[in-house]
């Protein structure tokens, strides 16, 4: 079964046109080539080429690397551009779906099979597989990954790639590993084979990457309730499930990068869980502490959504619509989570700080060995003098103060401003607007986290022209 799933997998050539033929099957203008519809259409496309073989193309010393990488980086500065402008209520255009209900309904079930095939029939990449690490050591040692010493350091399996995710990450994998039974090592065991293979020590056995799968799995289908929901709310039934199909037949959800390996997509949980909860977030508009509540459950999976927060905030500041408890429900569940956290570090809270921030953000961005501030698979490792100007810090070591981070904290302050009189799929806009531009400071991978931001682009999208369109229109449908 394994080797039939494999075999049927689409390659990244395949995930494209797959995603070219369902985007116009279920949205495109027929009557009008050039109309506004299409060329969205072409626009939400057009970074797929670019990622289709960028695990090969852009390898360190290879002539294609740095345009290939800049053509990214202009591609999503790109998309935070035309988010803005779907904002401000430009570029709109009419979004109807093409098929019957009983045609929507069977392409809906053909792509739902083909996420499901796509999931079960490739190896989880790199986040899968320590994220997933992360979990099971949590498990055997009581000890939450930033605080493992064996999950940290040179001697650490991909030099302290399993303690950098976000603890709920961690947490949504141990049911899945329960449930298939994953075997348990001592609490002393190592993870990382031993350099010399004579040593007599029990191999580590790790968890099955089954238990990845079905996390993934999970929280991709929430996202699609989540955007189902949004949309049907926004526009109506036919609509919404075009919309979900959209999203879910994408070759940035197929998967793309290589052959062999891949950059994003159903492969990468680090894509698709963050953006399903927000997701979730987003349709509970209407109930404000579940929706702050869902948001700090987003950062807690992976810390950038946390920056969405004064948008999201400011939002419902301007419109004085249920400010005070969304931010009390994100306050009390990134307490809770901050507790986990100091809890399971078995460290002081500033200890616990600085361990979190030495595994997450400096992994992440830091510039020493094998960390991935200094990735050359990236828009900033392919351009070092452009890097020296904008991605050293102005002072101190921490990536905190790194010119562009600073710069996408201003945004995400500006946005806040923006939001004053904006509706639910121009705030959708402006979600989309920060997903896309954290990651022209993101090192590692430039711009390759479409899932972050395509979903909420779809709803500024095919939402803006639906019954909930009007400004004055709340989220409790009762105006501000």
């Amino acid at each position: 079964m394994r080797a039939l799933l494999e075999a049927i997998v689409p390659n990244p050539g395949a995930a494209i046109w797959i995603g070219v033929l369902v985007a116009f099957v279920v949205f495109g203008d027929s009557t009008a080539l050039r109309s506004r519809t299409n060329l969205a259409l072409a626009g939400l496309l057009l970074l797929a080429p670019a990622l289709m073989n960028i695990m090969e193309l852009g390898q360190k010393g290879r002539a294609s690397a740095p345009p290939l990488f800049t053509l990214i980086f202009l591609c999503t500065a790109g998309y935070a551009v035309w988010s803005f402008m779907l904002s401000r209520g430009r570029g709109n255009s009419s979004w109807r779906p093409n098929l019957s209900p009983s045609g929507q309904r069977a392409l809906l079930a053909f792509v739902l099979a083909l996420d499901l095939v796509v999931v079960l029939g490739r190896r989880p990449d790199d986040a899968g597989i320590y994220s997933n690490l992360g979990a099971r050591r949590w498990v055997e040692t009581g000890t939450i990954p930033y605080a493992d010493p064996k999950l940290k350091g040179p001697d650490s399996p991909a030099f302290g790639a399993a303690a950098t995710y976000g603890p709920l990450l961690y947490a949504a994998h141990m049911p899945f590993q329960f449930v298939l039974g994953v075997p348990k090592n001592p609490p002393d065991a190592t993870p990382r084979p031993p350099q010399d293979s004579t040593q007599a020590v029990a191999p580590y056995r790790r968890p099955t990457s089954l238990a990845t799968k079905l996390a993934c799995l999970t929280f991709f289908l929430g996202g699609l309730a989540g955007l189902f929901l949004i949309l049907r709310r926004l526009a109506d039934r036919e609509t919404a499930i075009s919309a979900v199909i959209l999203y879910a037949a994408s070759p940035y959800v197929l998967g793309l990068g290589g052959e062999r390996f891949l950059i994003g997509g159903l492969a990468y949980i680090s894509h698709i869980a963050p953006s399903a909860l927000l997701l979730l977030a987003f349709a509970a508009l209407r109930r404000p502490v579940l929706s702050g509540v869902l948001l700090a459950c987003a950062a807690g999976v992976l810390f950038w959504p946390a920056f969405l927060f004064p948008l999201w905030f400011g939002w419902r500041a301007w419109r004085r619509d249920g400010t005070l408890p969304f931010a009390a429900g994100f306050a009390l569940a990134g307490l809770a989570i901050a507790a986990l956290v100091v809890h399971y570090a078995h460290a002081s809270p500033i200890d616990t700080v600085r361990l979190f921030l030495q595994s997450t953000l400096e992994h992440q961005e830091g510039v020493g060995e094998l960390e991935y501030g200094a990735s050359t698979l990236s828009f900033w490792g392919t351009h070092p003098a452009l890097a020296a100007l904008f991605q050293q810090p102005l002072f101190g070591t921490t990536s905190l103060f790194k010119p562009t981070f600073l710069g996408f904290v201003a945004l995400c302050l500006a946005a806040a401003a923006w939001a004053r009189g904006r509706t639910v799929p121009q705030l959708a806009a402006l979600t989309a607007m920060l997903a896309a531009a954290i990651q022209l400071w993101k090192t590692h991978a430039t711009g390759s986290y479409v899932e972050w931001y395509l979903p909420f682009l779809i709803i500024a999208l095919v939402g803006a022209g639906g019954r909930a369109g009007s400004p004055d229109q709340s989220p409790s449908g009762t105006g501000s």
